[in-house]
């Protein structure tokens, strides 16, 4: 389709002549179907927080998104901490293109509306984990990331946080979005640095973070001789901490070179998010290389989810989030009441579309009470937080795309802290001629085989009403009973709220014999989300049931 280049959006940023060069340059070249898609769209707060494709455009990320957000985010601060804006703002970022460069611009920005920004020593790059625990840690009103997390290379996105190192949730983003709504001229928006109100992140902070992850281990006097395990950064933040602090807690850590130095371009990942396969092709090569070694960890950028494949009979398996979920839960649960320490009214956190297993093992054997929220880790930090008044006591929170948080002195996912307690159990069960698969299989054997698989269903941005909308339409209009030998038991709208959620674009269809559905469209991305869980006596028995009931969804819904 022919971009109408009378677009008044697209005059107006080819007009403009202070646009910067970089994407001057962009948009002179930029195609039709480009253009259309930078200039007919707005970029918008999702699941966790702006997400988008670099370039230039309203519909693209760039150096005007950065200032319309941080304006934003800076005029929502003074207007809930008039008399605390000198307690600051914590801004960090991970690798990728113009990542530095717009943490700057966000800490200069906020700085010229009086507003002291932190950043961390010479604005080196940092793990998203990292600065929600600083934000806590400096009592800070506030926090930024610069980072798209697993996306893809030519991404980039905008993170916030509240005073507690949590997401803002929908609340104060809506104020935000409004804000960024009525803010005109951006391209000629000029602003006043004030230096005194830059600050760095001192070393006292990163040190406590580094002994609240030392204080994760339940045998940390225990030697780890002679246990090796492989990790990879995917050319992202975890460089600097995790293979590290494994080394000081005694484990032979094996680093990916490839992946183990920043690169903004991922040239030898491809893509990087573990969920997918591409970023584990250099690492399976460094397990043929080291048959000794036990568990392989892949962190994604900003480290704050991991992926890990266990060496089990020398072939490596690689475990979904739902299974290193469930081995998370049932490893911290057990040591505890080990040694007694299982707080009075205990809490565990996860998301209407991650399995049930991981709640079983909490609820039925450990008394662990379950909180549900939507997905994304803003409503479980949001939910974390109620604790107090609420008499509960939190022992755990993850979703099933990879993410977990062990200690909630962070309140966003920590890929640190998982893969600290994750290699402990792995080493721990090997003393007793386990690996992590055996435990997994006990857990199954006791509770049920739990065959989980998450389809993504990917569309162009521009492609979201005509094809991702009539998708949930169909949900909601077109009724069924049953697909293959599945009787449909409820079904589940969250569209307008269910329990004390606020409403979700999400529908959950639940069968009589436990097994289940979700659709939701991504909140960050153009794409809809498909998960399933299907319960039976073996993994055989599961995934048949699994391959049916997406056959036949397909076929619904005409796709």
């Amino acid at each position: 389709m022919k971009f109408d280049k009378l677009n008044e959006k697209y005059l107006e940023w080819v007009n403009a002549k202070t646009l910067d060069s970089e994407l001057s340059t962009l948009l002179a070249s930029a195609s039709d179907e480009e253009l259309t898609a930078a200039f007919g769209l707005q970029l918008e707060f999702g699941t966790a927080g702006i997400r988008g494709i670099l370039g230039p455009g309203p519909g693209r990320f760039n150096v005007y998104t950065i200032k319309k957000v941080t304006i934003s985010y800076a005029k929502l601060l003074i207007s809930k901490y008039p008399d605390s804006l000198n307690r600051g703002v914590v801004i960090g970022h991970d690798n990728r293109h113009n990542s530095t460069k717009f943490a700057q611009l966000a800490a200069e920005i906020l700085t010229s509306f009086g507003i002291k920004a932190y950043l961390f020593k010479g604005n080196k790059m940092k793990p998203t984990p990292v600065v929600s625990f600083a934000t806590k840690d400096l009592n800070a009103i506030g926090g930024i990331v610069i980072t798209a997390s697993h996306n893809p290379a030519n991404y980039n996105g905008y993170k916030i946080y509240d005073e507690f190192g949590c997401q803002l949730t929908d609340e104060d983003t809506s104020v935000i979005a409004e804000t960024i709504a009525a803010t005109e001229d951006i391209l000629n928006w000029e602003y006043k640095i004030d230096e005194t109100l830059l600050a760095t992140v001192g070393k006292k902070t990163l040190d406590n973070y580094k002994t609240m992850i030392a204080n994760l281990q339940f045998y940390p006097d225990q030697s780890r001789d002679g246990f090796k395990m492989i990790y990879s950064a995917v050319n992202g933040t975890g460089t600097e901490f995790t293979p590290p602090l494994l080394r000081k807690f005694g484990y032979e850590v094996i680093e990916v070179e490839e992946h183990a130095f920043e690169d903004a371009t991922f040239k030898n990942v491809v893509n990087p998010n573990p969920e997918f396969d591409p970023a584990w092709k250099i690492p399976f090569e460094y397990g043929k290389k080291h048959p000794d070694a036990a568990i392989m960890i892949l962190q994604d950028p900003d480290a704050d989810r991991i992926g890990c494949a266990i060496n089990h009979k020398g072939k490596w398996i690689r475990l979904d989030g739902n299974q290193t979920g469930p081995i998370l839960i049932e490893w911290k649960l057990s040591q505890m009441k080990k040694t007694d320490s299982i707080p009075e009214n205990p809490a565990l956190y996860s998301s209407f579309v991650t399995s049930d297993l991981g709640d079983r093992i909490a609820s039925e054997t450990y008394g662990v009470k379950v909180i549900k929220t939507l997905t994304g880790f803003k409503w479980m930090g949001s939910e974390i937080l109620k604790e107090p008044q609420r008499g509960l006591n939190f022992v755990f929170a993850y979703e099933e795309s990879y993410g977990y948080v062990i200690d909630a002195s962070t309140k966003d996912k920590d890929g640190i802290q998982a893969t600290t307690m994750l290699v402990e159990a792995a080493w721990y069960y090997a003393q007793q001629g386990k690996t992590l698969i055996d435990v997994l299989n006990e857990i199954f054997a006791k509770y049920g085989y739990y065959y989980t698989y998450t389809e993504n269903l990917n569309f162009k941005p521009e492609e979201i009403k005509s094809k991702v909308e009539p998708i949930m339409e169909k949900l909601r209009d077109d009724s069924f009973s049953r697909f293959g030998d599945l009787e449909l038991k409820y079904a589940e709208d969250y569209i307008d709220g269910l329990y004390n959620m606020p409403g979700q674009n999400l529908m959950k269809f639940y069968f009589t014999d436990g097994s289940w559905f979700a659709v939701r469209p991504s909140g960050t991305e153009p794409k809809i989300k498909i998960y399933f869980v299907t319960v039976g006596k073996d993994e055989k028995t599961a995934k048949a049931k699994c391959d049916t009931l997406f056959a036949e969804l397909k076929e619904f819904l005409g796709l």
